[in-house]
């Protein structure tokens, strides 16, 4: 089978992962300004009508458009929104290269068998990427090099035909290749300006006339030097960045990009049929420390809107210290779903789940904050239930006792009414260890009007209710 590569080139990725954030910012022209040479290299629509183009200089680029929002290039931007493109693809073609740091290579040939022909792979590839929402161009070729050639130059077409993709690539300028300039330099000074002009010369004789680095630039891009890639693994923990627009100073105005992660994971976890219980959201702030947030659902959960519940609890008792530029979600830990199970005859249930409202209190009122009872060791009726952290390791097993009620007083009331006694004395004569010793007799006994109670008598001879039977 013939070789089938398709290329995918972004040329404005930074800028489309920030516009992302706010639908109504196209209405201003940004651009996005590499440093180090003080170019424009990317930029919006709005810019592009007001005269600004790629490469041109900023001074020029203000003078065209005096309210130009200039954004610094980061390459880390690009990395982590590529990562995240490949992410998505890898759910519908296998063999994926991270080509440059604006594109993405797909091995193309393996996959036909799947797909059947290379317009329906194309139709499943597209759709992936539109949901992305990023500007992109595209190409097919019989080597990786021609692909992305003629992806750069927009040529945006899909087909396996050597015709038309050699009639394309014949025509493309030398300009568009990785050819360095000094080497472009040297072609054109005897008269080659094209792709065209460098396959009519034998590649021996490429690498003699010019530098060693066209001729293996062109027996790459003809097949004639084979081109190893190097193919990308997705990982398997979700991890995601949020370079912010502009700075934000209101806790509350932060759900917006963070409901715009949890969309992501939510895709995520979905596709893959995971939960997660616990996200860790990390929101960089200007000249101070990060600040990292850790919020928990105890029965698991994917779903965006159930998270952002959790999440707005959990912002009411957080004040930031200074602007938060940047948002970074992790889920280090996932795992398989299982199908919701219920009782066809348990009636009408509340809307929320045991673990569900527990997760609610722990995001409003911190996870210290909750605790449930659980049975002690001691033969003090006040310790023998205590208040532990919920799902803490059980305490080891021993004896129950019977004839306890399930709601004590504390501290034990004086009786104050007469009682008959049922049952008792039952004596307990503990605690000399830690010197809160007890001497009590116990009884259950009723009042007049039929209440159960657990009292008992002092060495001094004091009657005290201590419990009430439900």
């Amino acid at each position: 089978m013939k070789e089938i590569w398709l290329y995918v080139y972004f040329p404005n990725l930074q800028l489309d992962a920030l516009l992302q954030q706010d639908p109504k910012s196209n209405i201003h022209a940004y651009v996005i300004l590499d440093e180090q040479t003080a170019q424009v290299c990317q930029l919006n629509h709005t810019a592009y009508q007001a005269g600004i183009r790629l490469g041109m200089g900023l001074g020029t680029a203000v003078m065209l458009k005096g309210d130009l929002q200039v954004i610094p290039y980061q390459a880390k931007i690009t990395k982590n929104r590529l990562h995240a493109i490949a992410q998505s693809l890898y759910l519908v073609t296998s063999d994926i290269c991270f080509f440059n740091d604006k594109g993405l290579l797909l091995r193309v040939h393996n996959m036909l068998n799947l797909y059947g022909n290379l317009n329906a792979y194309w139709r499943i590839v597209q759709q992936q990427l539109l949901a992305q929402q990023v500007l992109f161009h595209y190409a097919t070729g019989h080597s990786p090099l021609a692909a992305r050639l003629l992806a750069i130059t927009a040529w945006d077409q899909i087909t396996d035909n050597p015709k038309i993709i050699s009639q394309a690539l014949q025509q493309t300028s030398l300009q568009h290749t990785d050819i360095s300039t000094k080497a472009i330099e040297k072609c054109q000074r005897v008269g080659i300006h094209n792709i065209q002009d460098l396959l009519k010369i034998p590649l021996s004789d490429i690498a003699k006339r010019f530098a060693i680095e066209v001729a293996t630039y062109i027996g790459k891009l003809s097949t004639q030097i084979p081109h190893p890639v190097s193919f990308f693994h997705p990982k398997k923990s979700f991890e995601r960045v949020i370079e912010l627009l502009y700075d934000i100073e209101n806790i509350q105005i932060l759900q917006a990009p963070l409901k715009q992660l949890l969309h992501s994971l939510e895709l995520f976890l979905k596709e893959r049929d995971l939960l997660t219980q616990t996200l860790v959201f990390t929101l960089s702030q200007r000249d101070e420390k990060s600040l990292e947030l850790n919020i928990h659902s105890q029965q698991g959960e994917y779903l965006a809107k159930s998270w952002a519940v959790l999440i707005a609890l959990k912002l009411e008792n957080v004040t930031l210290s200074a602007p938060v530029f940047a948002v970074h979600l992790k889920v280090a830990n996932s795992y398989i779903r299982n199908p919701d199970k219920s009782d066809l005859f348990a009636g009408k249930q509340g809307r929320l789940s045991r673990l569900q409202l527990i997760s609610l209190l722990q995001a409003k009122l911190g996870e210290q904050a909750i605790s449930t009872p659980t049975l002690n060791n001691d033969y003090r009726p006040e310790r023998s239930i205590q208040g532990t952290k919920l799902f803490a390791q059980p305490p080891e097993s021993f004896t129950l006792y019977a004839l306890r009620p399930s709601f004590l007083l504390s501290p034990p009331q004086h009786l104050r009414e007469k009682v008959t006694i049922a049952y008792g004395p039952e004596r307990i004569e503990t605690g000399w260890w830690d010197s809160q010793a007890i001497t009590r007799d116990y009884f259950i006994a009723h009042n007049q009007l039929g209440q159960w109670y657990w009292v008992f008598k002092t060495a001094k001879g004091d009657w005290f209710l201590h419990g009430v039977f439900s």
